[in-house]
């Protein structure tokens, strides 16, 4: 369907992508991956771009042979990926879109070697293989990401001040990197690089995922007279609180796209 929309979060149609942000060559497409497994970037991988069954991942290793990710502990996804023809990678380090196709697909299982220490020695393992991607894009759509939770979710974060006290605020948008809430003009509205601790998300009656956020930004809210939005960026956040919000994401993009 050429007239479908990018999606903020999923995969990009071949279509859709503008051959100005294409990067190509073995040598440049290594930097852009090696780049991310040293930030840590998380990467969703979409198994043939099905936005049910994506795994959120980081990449483990790169090298001529060939690109590896941690699989281990997302049976539905590895399931997935085991019958796909090929999958597609999104990941947003600097928020911006990055975007790759993974074709052909392995996966292998194993336990962790007892030298390693991370996860547990011995643990159960699951690594998804693939040939290094032929072209990377970077799409320049800055904070396209950013998806809004349906009115219906009464998403909030909630700002610990201390013992037993604490303010509630609306939540405007998410992304897996941070998100933005709205303060009332009778709030004092915090500094840039302020860190507020104890945070955490709530949303849809039983969702509850702590979080550590750092002030990226004030701005007036048009939607609400003297409002401002408070943009954060997640700060020291354990890879599977990420993953926890990241999940969420996908769950808000998939339930708005069915709406449409």
């Amino acid at each position: 369907m050429p007239h479908e929309a990018p999606s903020p979060i999923g995969p990009d149609a071949p279509y859709a992508l503008d051959p100005q942000f294409r990067i190509e060559g073995a040598f440049a497409v290594r930097a852009v991956l090696r780049e991310l497994m040293t930030r840590r970037t998380l990467v969703t991988i979409y198994p043939e771009n099905r936005i049910d069954d994506a795994l959120v991942t980081r990449i483990v290793h790169v090298d001529t042979d060939g690109i590896e990710f941690d699989a281990s502990g997302q049976a539905r996804s590895a399931q997935a990926l085991r019958a796909a023809r090929f999958a597609t990678g999104v990941s947003f380090p600097e928020n911006v879109k990055t975007q790759f196709r993974l074709e052909p697909l392995t996966l292998e299982e194993g336990s962790v070697p007892l030298a390693t220490g991370n996860p547990a020695p011995g643990a159960d393992w699951t690594t998804l293989h693939a040939p290094v991607p032929a072209e990377v894009y970077r799409l320049q759509r800055r904070d396209a990401f950013r998806v809004r939770p349906p009115v219906e979710d009464d998403a909030h974060c909630v700002q610990r001040l201390g013992v037993g006290r604490e303010l509630r605020h609306p939540l405007i948008d998410l992304s897996a990197g941070g998100l933005s809430i709205r303060m009332p003009a009778e709030e004092p509205v915090p500094s840039r690089g302020r860190i507020w601790r104890h945070s955490r998300i709530e949303a849809a009656g039983t969702l509850v995922i702590p979080c550590e956020l750092v002030v990226r930004g004030v701005y007036e809210d048009p939607a609400l007279e003297g409002a401002r939005r408070v943009a954060f960026a997640f700060h020291a956040m354990p890879s599977e609180v990420l993953r926890r919000v990241q999940m969420y994401v996908i769950d808000i993009e998939k339930r708005l796209r069915f709406e449409e």
